[in-house]
């Protein structure tokens, strides 16, 4: 029976301080000096194509801050109420979580300069990006793409001839395998060293590796390496909701996720062309305490349901194929998907289905919800504005 273990070192060597548990024996039958090697070696080949980010600028995500700074109102503004039918179709980041100051982790995806890391680290929109190489050159980096859903940027610095990482075959990445996560986030010569295992495959719908290595603010945008040193994903924060910040209470907890290697290939293809990947939106209205089945009360208009021909008091029971019987359902089927992802959605209007295909739309393309009527109250029949008007013959 494997007990998981978590070692974090700072310095030139690991053993002494890097396990507090251990496996029982390892694959090739070692103890813990062992293990301290294979995991000294991951870091030595890691720490070759692995990057230090600095940010200058940018302020904290609106959600983030206290009420009484955001938009710089003055408090007494606060009171104000808020307007009748707001748009609540908007990215939010996903948490209140406050962003410090400090270098982030990245890793070298090509030799040509482009570099890969986690969308975490710019939720600030910093005005100035500078990445540091493994020979120490200090670069301006630009952002070519981010991925707000799978928590992914890509940069481009100005470098050639860069050691890129060996990457490890899908095939060969296991449950219950030794992962070893490196981060520069609390500075120092050498990165922090975080270890665990593979605790599961394709969560959050197919997008991610979870592990128990302790993940943080430290080493997000870090490899999650094999004892062999090759990528197994790039650490990034998630759970299952939106937002770039969504996940990030789940720091050094035990539950850990990373975009998995065939996850990142076909997102950079995207990010190196300068395409950003943003949440998808249906644009409607349920009630999620609803049991047992999603109704649609409102649409935006414009929105994709909409325009796709659902109306209000539909039942959602399908989405791309998987059942939809409550508000949970509905989250696990969208949340992973971007703006412009076409769906297949099956509605149930009264004892028809109706099947339509709507393409996900950003926030910023939805419009409001349609005012709702206020119901008629038979305690109250005569509810028409008062008037001087001498009543009619």
């Amino acid at each position: 029976m494997i007990r998981w273990t978590v070692m974090l070192a700072v310095g030139t060597g690991l053993c002494g301080v890097c396990v507090a548990g251990s496996a029982a024996e390892d694959a090739s039958g070692g103890g813990v000096a062992d293990q301290c090697a294979l995991f000294e070696h991951a870091r030595s080949i890691g720490e070759r194509f692995l990057v230090r980010i600095e940010t200058v600028g940018g302020v904290q995500p609106l959600a983030a801050l206290p009420a009484s700074r955001k938009q710089g109102r003055d408090p007494t503004e606060l009171k104000k109420p808020a307007p009748q039918n707001p748009n609540l179709f908007r990215d939010s980041p996903g948490s209140s979580f406050l962003l410090a100051d400090g270098p982030t982790t990245g890793v070298i995806y090509s030799s040509d300069g482009l570099i890969l890391t986690s969308s975490f680290n710019f939720v600030r929109d910093p005005s100035v990006v500078t990445v540091i190489l493994p020979d120490g050159r200090r670069l301006a980096a630009d952002i070519l793409g981010r991925d707000q859903v799978r928590k992914l940027t890509l940069l481009k610095v100005d470098a050639e001839g860069l050691a890129v990482p060996e990457w490890a075959p899908r095939e060969q990445v296991r449950v219950g395998q030794w992962a070893v996560v490196l981060g520069y986030g609390l500075g120092g010569s050498r990165s922090m060293v975080s270890v665990g295992i593979v605790s599961a495959l394709g969560r959050m719908m197919g997008s991610a590796i979870q592990t128990d290595a302790a993940l943080s603010p430290q080493n997000y945008g870090g490899p999650l390496l094999d004892v062999y040193g090759r990528i197994v994903g790039i650490c990034v924060p998630m759970a299952q909701r939106p937002g770039e910040l969504a996940g990030i209470e789940l720091y050094d907890s035990g539950v850990g996720f990373a975009v998995p290697g065939w996850r990142v290939r076909d997102i950079v293809g995207k990010l190196r062309q300068g395409q950003s990947f943003y949440r998808g939106w249906l644009g409607m209205q349920v009630d999620p305490h609803e049991r047992n089945s999603v109704r649609i009360l409102r649409m935006a208009d414009p929105s994709p349901l909409r325009s796709a021909g659902a109306q209000p008091g539909d039942l959602i029971v399908e989405i791309n194929g998987r059942t939809i019987e409550h508000f949970g359902h509905l989250v696990k089927a969208i949340y992973m998907l971007p703006a412009g992802r076409k769906v297949h959605v099956k509605l149930l209007r009264g004892a028809d289905y109706v099947d339509v295909e709507a393409t996900l739309a950003r926030g910023d393309e939805l419009g409001p919800l349609p005012e709702v009527e206020e119901p008629f109250d038979p305690a109250n029949p005569m509810s028409e504005e008062p008037t001087d008007d001498p009543p009619g013959d």
